[in-house]
C-alpha cells in the first residue's frame, strides 16, 4: 500500500479554501510538472503530484507562499511566511522561476492593461480569440510556441508598447538570471538596460521567436553589458 507524502484530506481542505483566480494560478504553476497531463481541476492536479512523489509539505509550503496565501500556511502546515522565505533560499524549488514569475506579473496587471495585452496580440492569438487572463492568455501563447522560458520577446515587447516598463523590466532580469546564474544582484541592477518612452519596442514574430532572436536586437546586448559590468565590477 503506497503511503503519500500529503494527506488527502489535507489536499481537499485546501482546495476549498481557494477562490477561482487561485485554482487558476495553482494549474500554471504546477503545468510543467504534469507535462503528458492535461489536468485543469485542482484536486487532480495535486493528487497527480502525490501520486508522482513530487508533492511534499516543504513543496506544498511553497505553493501556497507563490498564492501568497500565508494564512493556509500557518493554519494546514504550522509555518509561516519567513520560513517558507527561508526554506526556498537554500534548497531547491518545485515552480519554475519562469512560471512564478507571470504569475507575479499576472498580480500587477490591471483590467485595462490586460484589455491592451489582448488587443496587441490577437493576431498571434486568432480572430476568434476572446477577453481572457493574463495566465490564460499565455498558456495559449504557449501552446502555439509563441513564448517559452527561454523566448520572451514577444510579451516582453507588449510590455515596452503599453508603458508597464517595469514588468518589460522584470522579463529583462529574468533573462539575466537564466543566462548568468551566479551573478549578484548589485552587478544584475547595474546590467539592466535603462528603458524611456523613447525605446520603441522592435517588431516581433514567429520565426524570430522559434529560431531564438533576441528582441536586444538594435539595443545594447544584454549578455555584453553583464560581462562588461562584471569585469567593472571585480
Amino acid at each position: 500500500m503506497t503511503v503519500f507524502s500529503v494527506p488527502a484530506s489535507l489536499l481537499y481542505k485546501l482546495e476549498q479554501e481557494l477562490d477561482t483566480d487561485e485554482k487558476e494560478t495553482v494549474v500554471f504553476l504546477c503545468s510543467d510538472l504534469v507535462p503528458d497531463e492535461s489536468i485543469s481541476d485542482v484536486l487532480q492536479l495535486l493528487t497527480a503530484l502525490n501520486e508522482k512523489e513530487i508533492l511534499t509539505t516543504i513543496n506544498l509550503s511553497e505553493l501556497l507562499y507563490r498564492l501568497k496565501r500565508f494564512d493556509l500556511l500557518k493554519k494546514f502546515l504550522g509555518t509561516g511566511r519567513a520560513a517558507v522565505e527561508v526554506n526556498l533560499a537554500h534548497h531547491s524549488q518545485m515552480l519554475s522561476k519562469y512560471r512564478v514569475l507571470m504569475t507575479e506579473i499576472n498580480e500587477d496587471l490591471d483590467k485595462e492593461d490586460l484589455r491592451s495585452l489582448s488587443f496587441l496580440l490577437k493576431n498571434h492569438l486568432g480572430k476568434s480569440h476572446k477577453e481572457k487572463s493574463f495566465l490564460a492568455i499565455i498558456t495559449d501563447l504557449e501552446k502555439l510556441e509563441l513564448i517559452s522560458p527561454m523566448h520572451l520577446d514577444l510579451i516582453e515587447n507588449a510590455f515596452l508598447t503599453i508603458h508597464r516598463r517595469d514588468l518589460a523590466k522584470k522579463i529583462q532580469k529574468y533573462k539575466l538570471e537564466a543566462r548568468f546564474p551566479n551573478m549578484n544582484a548589485k552587478t544584475l541592477q547595474v546590467s539592466l538596460p535603462k528603458l524611456s518612452l523613447a525605446d520603441p519596442p522592435e517588431p516581433v514574430n514567429k520565426g524570430r521567436v522559434m529560431n531564438g532572436a533576441s528582441a536586444a536586437q538594435g539595443k545594447p546586448c544584454y549578455i555584453f553589458i553583464a560581462i562588461l559590468s562584471l569585469t567593472t565590477l571585480e
